[in-house]
């Protein structure tokens, strides 16, 4: 990976930490402070493998795993994001928490006939699980 591509990804992941930042301070008035806590789902040490889990579920049941501020965007096609039949395979060791409720991971998506593409996934906790906001393509794997 060169330098142009590390500051590329760097920059979407600090995009995607502001996002995440961003809708949860708004879902809950104004207070970080108030918003969904990682720490409602398990410890720190268990939130990697958590949302890794939850990205696994990308291929099989996509609808489950969209957070409430992107199903409007997806209106309803999920499903067409990751076809049936594509292999998932979320990076747990990438995961960043943001420590307002949520984060970011990398995961890499190859869907049948394609080349493997890495993104930066903005992960949100709500209604009891990990939830998928956004996905940002790191340049250079598309």
């Amino acid at each position: 990976m060169g330098r142009r591509t590390v500051v590329l990804a760097g920059g979407a992941v600090a995009l995607a930490v502001v996002v995440v930042v961003s809708v949860l301070v708004g879902r809950s008035g104004g207070d970080p402070g108030s918003a969904a806590s990682p720490a409602a789902s398990a410890s720190a040490s268990n939130q990697p493998g958590e949302v890794a889990a939850a990205l696994r579920k990308l291929p099989t049941s996509p609808e489950t795993v969209v957070a409430d501020g992107a199903r409007k965007q997806l209106a309803g096609h999920a499903a067409q994001a990751v076809p049936p039949g594509s292999r998932v395979e979320p990076s747990p060791r990438s995961w960043a928490p943001d420590g307002v409720g949520g984060g970011t991971m990398l995961v890499t998506v190859t869907s049948p006939g394609h080349r493997p593409v890495t993104y930066a996934a903005v992960m949100v906790f709500e209604h009891g699980g990990w939830k998928v906001l956004a996905t940002f393509p790191l340049q250079g794997s598309a």
